[in-house]
Protein backbone atom coordinates (compact mmCIF):
# COMPACT_ATOMS: atom_id res chain seq x y z
CA UNK A 1 0.00 0.00 0.00
CA UNK A 2 2.76 2.40 0.97
CA UNK A 3 4.41 1.55 -3.02
CA UNK A 4 0.72 3.02 -4.21
CA UNK A 5 1.00 5.65 -2.04
CA UNK A 6 4.14 6.73 -3.26
CA UNK A 7 3.92 6.22 -6.59
CA UNK A 8 -0.15 6.88 -7.31
CA UNK A 9 0.67 10.23 -5.38
CA UNK A 10 -2.51 10.09 -3.55
CA UNK A 11 -3.08 10.50 0.56
CA UNK A 12 -4.15 7.04 1.88
CA UNK A 13 -4.26 6.45 5.58
CA UNK A 14 -2.19 2.75 6.63
CA UNK A 15 -3.81 1.20 9.30
CA UNK A 16 -1.91 -1.35 10.90
CA UNK A 17 -2.62 -5.08 11.55
CA UNK A 18 -0.90 -7.81 12.80
CA UNK A 19 -2.17 -10.08 10.52
CA UNK A 20 -4.08 -10.40 7.00
CA UNK A 21 -6.85 -12.24 8.93
CA UNK A 22 -8.21 -8.52 10.99
CA UNK A 23 -7.64 -6.82 8.10
CA UNK A 24 -9.93 -8.92 5.86
CA UNK A 25 -12.47 -9.05 8.34
CA UNK A 26 -12.94 -5.34 8.57
CA UNK A 27 -12.38 -4.94 4.99
CA UNK A 28 -15.57 -6.98 4.59
CA UNK A 29 -17.12 -5.60 7.46
CA UNK A 30 -16.90 -1.69 6.25
CA UNK A 31 -14.30 -0.67 8.59
CA UNK A 32 -11.60 -0.03 5.87
CA UNK A 33 -12.17 0.90 2.08
CA UNK A 34 -9.19 -1.02 0.55
CA UNK A 35 -6.82 -2.97 0.79
CA UNK A 36 -3.40 -4.63 -0.55
CA UNK A 37 -3.49 -8.57 0.13
CA UNK A 38 -2.30 -11.76 -2.12
CA UNK A 39 -4.73 -13.21 -4.58
CA UNK A 40 -4.49 -16.51 -2.67
CA UNK A 41 -5.82 -14.97 0.58
CA UNK A 42 -8.51 -12.69 -1.11
CA UNK A 43 -9.99 -15.19 -3.81
CA UNK A 44 -12.54 -17.04 -1.34
CA UNK A 45 -14.00 -13.17 -0.41
CA UNK A 46 -14.17 -12.04 -4.17
CA UNK A 47 -15.35 -15.57 -5.41
CA UNK A 48 -18.30 -15.42 -2.77
CA UNK A 49 -19.17 -12.01 -3.81
CA UNK A 50 -18.06 -10.64 -0.32
CA UNK A 51 -15.29 -8.03 -1.74
CA UNK A 52 -14.75 -6.42 -5.46
CA UNK A 53 -11.59 -7.00 -6.92
CA UNK A 54 -10.37 -3.33 -8.23
CA UNK A 55 -6.92 -4.98 -10.00
CA UNK A 56 -4.34 -7.16 -9.58
CA UNK A 57 -0.46 -5.80 -9.23
CA UNK A 58 1.19 -8.17 -11.51
CA UNK A 59 1.87 -7.48 -15.23
CA UNK A 60 -0.46 -9.78 -16.66
CA UNK A 61 -3.99 -10.57 -15.90
CA UNK A 62 -4.71 -13.51 -13.22
CA UNK A 63 -5.62 -16.39 -14.63
CA UNK A 64 -8.07 -17.13 -11.74
CA UNK A 65 -9.42 -13.56 -12.05
CA UNK A 66 -9.12 -12.81 -16.19
CA UNK A 67 -11.91 -10.07 -15.98
CA UNK A 68 -9.84 -8.15 -13.36
CA UNK A 69 -7.13 -5.41 -15.03
CA UNK A 70 -4.07 -4.90 -14.13
CA UNK A 71 -2.65 -1.80 -12.48
CA UNK A 72 -0.97 -1.19 -16.08
CA UNK A 73 -4.50 -0.82 -17.83
CA UNK A 74 -5.88 1.55 -15.24
CA UNK A 75 -3.21 4.02 -15.78
CA UNK A 76 -0.48 3.11 -13.40
CA UNK A 77 2.12 1.54 -15.81
CA UNK A 78 5.01 1.30 -13.45
CA UNK A 79 3.35 -0.07 -10.65
CA UNK A 80 3.83 -3.74 -10.54
CA UNK A 81 4.37 -6.35 -7.66
CA UNK A 82 4.34 -10.17 -7.54
CA UNK A 83 4.03 -12.36 -4.39
CA UNK A 84 6.31 -14.87 -4.58
CA UNK A 85 7.32 -17.31 -2.17
CA UNK A 86 11.08 -19.21 -2.04
CA UNK A 87 12.69 -21.99 -0.20
CA UNK A 88 15.79 -21.04 1.58
CA UNK A 89 18.75 -23.04 3.51
CA UNK A 90 21.53 -22.53 5.60
CA UNK A 91 24.52 -21.19 3.32
CA UNK A 92 26.88 -23.75 4.38
CA UNK A 93 30.24 -22.34 1.97
CA UNK A 94 28.11 -20.72 -0.50
CA UNK A 95 28.38 -23.48 -2.88
CA UNK A 96 28.01 -27.22 -2.86
CA UNK A 97 25.07 -28.77 -0.75
CA UNK A 98 22.94 -31.35 -1.45
CA UNK A 99 22.72 -31.19 -5.04
CA UNK A 100 19.41 -33.90 -5.32
CA UNK A 101 17.55 -32.29 -2.61
CA UNK A 102 18.19 -28.75 -5.02
CA UNK A 103 17.32 -30.60 -8.24
CA UNK A 104 14.21 -31.68 -6.51
CA UNK A 105 12.97 -27.92 -5.37
CA UNK A 106 13.61 -26.88 -9.20
CA UNK A 107 11.61 -29.05 -10.56
CA UNK A 108 8.86 -29.17 -7.84
CA UNK A 109 6.84 -26.05 -9.37
CA UNK A 110 6.68 -28.48 -13.04
CA UNK A 111 4.86 -31.33 -10.81
CA UNK A 112 0.98 -31.54 -11.72
CA UNK A 113 -0.32 -31.46 -8.73
CA UNK A 114 1.96 -28.47 -7.60
CA UNK A 115 0.96 -26.53 -10.67
CA UNK A 116 -2.44 -27.48 -10.49
CA UNK A 117 -2.93 -26.64 -6.65
CA UNK A 118 -1.32 -23.44 -7.03
CA UNK A 119 -3.30 -22.17 -10.42
CA UNK A 120 -6.17 -22.71 -7.70
CA UNK A 121 -4.86 -19.87 -5.50
CA UNK A 122 -3.92 -17.69 -8.85
CA UNK A 123 -0.46 -18.52 -8.57
CA UNK A 124 1.54 -19.14 -11.07
CA UNK A 125 4.50 -21.75 -10.25
CA UNK A 126 7.99 -20.65 -11.67
CA UNK A 127 11.23 -22.65 -10.69
CA UNK A 128 14.64 -22.24 -11.83
CA UNK A 129 17.95 -22.51 -10.67
CA UNK A 130 19.47 -20.96 -7.12
CA UNK A 131 20.97 -17.85 -9.34
CA UNK A 132 17.87 -17.45 -11.14
CA UNK A 133 16.45 -17.00 -7.19
CA UNK A 134 19.16 -15.37 -5.86
CA UNK A 135 18.83 -12.25 -8.84
CA UNK A 136 15.14 -11.60 -8.04
CA UNK A 137 15.79 -11.45 -3.79
CA UNK A 138 18.70 -9.24 -5.11
CA UNK A 139 16.34 -7.11 -7.16
CA UNK A 140 13.79 -7.17 -4.63
CA UNK A 141 16.26 -5.64 -1.86
CA UNK A 142 17.29 -2.75 -4.12
CA UNK A 143 13.49 -1.91 -5.40
CA UNK A 144 12.39 -1.49 -1.75
CA UNK A 145 14.18 0.71 0.06
CA UNK A 146 12.96 3.91 -1.50
CA UNK A 147 9.35 3.05 0.11
CA UNK A 148 10.48 1.80 3.12
CA UNK A 149 12.31 5.65 3.73
CA UNK A 150 9.28 7.36 1.98
CA UNK A 151 7.18 5.64 4.52
CA UNK A 152 8.93 6.24 7.78
CA UNK A 153 8.73 2.51 8.31
CA UNK A 154 10.50 0.85 11.03
CA UNK A 155 11.23 -2.59 12.65
CA UNK A 156 9.07 -3.69 15.66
Amino acid sequence: MELLKLDAHVDLVHVPYKGSGGALADLVGGHVQAMIVSLQTVAPYVQSGKLRMLAVMSAERSEVFPEVPTLKEVGLPDLEVDTWYGVFRPSRDGQGGDRQGQRRVERAPEAGDVRELLAKQGMIPVGGSPERFGALVRSELKRWPRVVAAAGIKAD
